[in-house]
């Protein structure tokens, strides 16, 4: 189901009529790029008080938005909006 993508990388079949092929592939994915962690897990609270950057807060948040452009990327165009 991969085929060739527009930066000549390999790309996952995008969404189509049947979801759950999509589904299994976005699960291999996220997983392969150790993004899963994001979706199955609540961000985490921050540690301090005062404005200072967290770092396991800021580690999540960048997992997070990884996540999102994974899956952004693997839909159609007609679907971004939807998925974003």
């Amino acid at each position: 189901m991969a085929e060739q993508g527009r930066y000549g990388g390999l790309r996952l079949a995008q969404l189509e009529d049947d979801c759950r092929v999509w589904a299994a592939y976005q699960l291999a994915q996220l997983k392969k790029e150790k993004l899963w962690e994001a979706v199955v897990t609540d961000r985490p609270a921050s540690s301090s008080d005062d404005k200072k950057s967290d770092p396991v807060v800021d580690a999540w948040d960048a997992m997070n938005e990884a996540l999102l452009a994974t899956i952004q990327m693997s839909v159609k165009p007609m679907h971004l909006n939807t998925v974003t």
